[in-house]
């Protein structure tokens, strides 16, 4: 486990580095953050100042992280799972022996709605945010969408036809002009088609930037002729426990009843249907 790990060379770069995650990673696991993403753990250093977000050389600056990383996950020091991969996908088509065998192998992910048919849909400006957020949301039963970026298809294709006018959506991004911009325009699509909606920024806001103190960098904007430079807060900055702290927060406060309740009647639904099926 990453809290045993001892790097055989400590006093390198890559070494100190991989000593800097491995401890980090343990954090993560004591505070049930597991599965996390690269990039949280990049921002999450540098946060703490032992990582500079300048580049080195012709590197980016998270490439030694991701070199650091690497190395642990082969060597068998971080499970390979701990860490999520939002660029890539398995679709898995298979089937049973017999309906009667893909009944039961399946009745675990059989849910109860605790939203009483309105579940919120949260909504996210970057796929490593979705992938770190996919556990909580699947507990709370809600719909979980990534933009990673500014987007017109998606938006129509998929996100849409699942809402209507007056539905809630939470929505997580950064803190800058590109970020409101994507914001502003992924609202703009979704109520010009169904309607007003109960839209919610769960976060950045300026209130988390400044209560946090949160590292702010420049970005170049090149949509501006010649490009304009903003100040800017990345989401990941504020770090996997608060953002899913604050998320679930808001969640437990839209819930009609406690979600402990739903679980347990759904519990018991799952069980007395088992017995049905095994006789």
């Amino acid at each position: 486990m990453p809290i045993d790990y001892t790097d055989p060379n400590p006093n390198t770069k890559v070494g100190r580095m991989r000593g800097l995650l491995a401890a980090l990673l343990a954090e993560h696991d004591a505070a049930g953050m597991i599965p996390t993403s690269s990039r949280f753990l990049f921002y999450e250093l540098v946060t703490r100042g032992q990582l500079s977000k300048e580049k080195d050389k012709s590197r980016p600056p998270d490439h030694i992280v991701h070199t650091a990383l690497t190395h642990l996950r082969e060597h068998g020091h971080v499970p390979w799972d701990w860490i999520v991969d939002e660029t890539r996908a398995l679709e898995n088509f298979t089937g049973a022996a017999s309906v009667h065998d893909w009944i039961t192998s399946v009745l675990a992910q059989a849910r109860l709605d605790p939203w009483a048919g309105e579940p919120p849909m949260v909504i996210v400006e970057s796929r490593s945010l979705a992938g770190t957020l996919r556990s909580l949301c699947d507990r709370y039963a809600v719909q979980l969408a990534s933009t990673n970026g500014q987007v017109g298809g998606f938006l129509h294709t998929d996100i849409i036809p699942q809402l209507h006018g007056g539905a809630t959506v939470l929505y997580l991004g950064d803190w800058d002009l590109a970020g409101e911009d994507i914001e502003a325009n992924t609202r703009a699509v979704l109520e010009h088609d169904v309607g007003p909606l109960h839209w919610e920024r769960v976060a950045l806001t300026e209130q988390q930037v400044q209560r946090y103190h949160l590292p702010r960098i420049t970005k170049k904007d090149n949509r501006f002729r010649p490009a304009r430079t903003f100040e800017a807060v990345e989401t990941e900055a504020l770090s996997q426990e608060r953002i899913t702290a604050l998320l679930q927060r808001r969640l437990d406060q839209l819930l009609p009843e406690p979600l402990e309740r739903v679980l347990k009647r759904e519990a018991r639904q799952r069980k007395k249907l088992k017995a049905l099926l095994q006789r």
